[in-house]
């Protein structure tokens, strides 16, 4: 009975996995463009609206920012653990590998959530400080 078959799918899926991870890079990057036009909109709306009083966005944007780091931080650090699977498929695999891809992805997930959260309420903000036209 040969192992072959199963050895080319779990270096498929292992592939696979490395392949998604490498992705999630690009979205961090992704994000860190939303996050940095955020702050953008913060400068330039809540400065002038705030009057003193704190910045309601400051604190948010700022804890997404610092997920973001942390993150940026956490996917090479999967890569590079990821990496010696891939050439050498009888090296015992750690059992907390999955539970690792896993909790990245729930966290990329998380923080997608909030930018696109916090998107829509610094857009409602900053259109009700907009004068409209009639």
């Amino acid at each position: 009975m040969s192992h072959a078959p199963i050895d080319t799918e779990l270096e498929a899926e292992l592939q696979e996995v490395y392949l998604q991870a490498t992705l999630w890079l690009q979205d961090i990057s992704f994000l860190e463009t939303e996050t940095h036009f955020f702050r953008s909109l913060i400068d330039r709306y809540e400065l002038a609206a705030a009057n003193g009083q704190p910045r309601p966005f400051e604190e948010l944007v700022s804890t997404q920012q610092e997920r973001l780091q942390t993150l940026k931080a956490k996917i090479p650090e999967f890569l590079a653990f990821v990496e010696p699977y891939l050439g050498d498929l009888k090296k015992p695999m750690h059992l907390d590998f999955l539970n690792r891809y896993n909790m990245l992805q729930k966290e990329l997930s998380g923080l997608f959530a909030a930018v696109r959260a916090t998107k829509k309420e610094l857009f409602d903000y900053t259109e009700r400080l907009l004068p409209t036209s009639k």
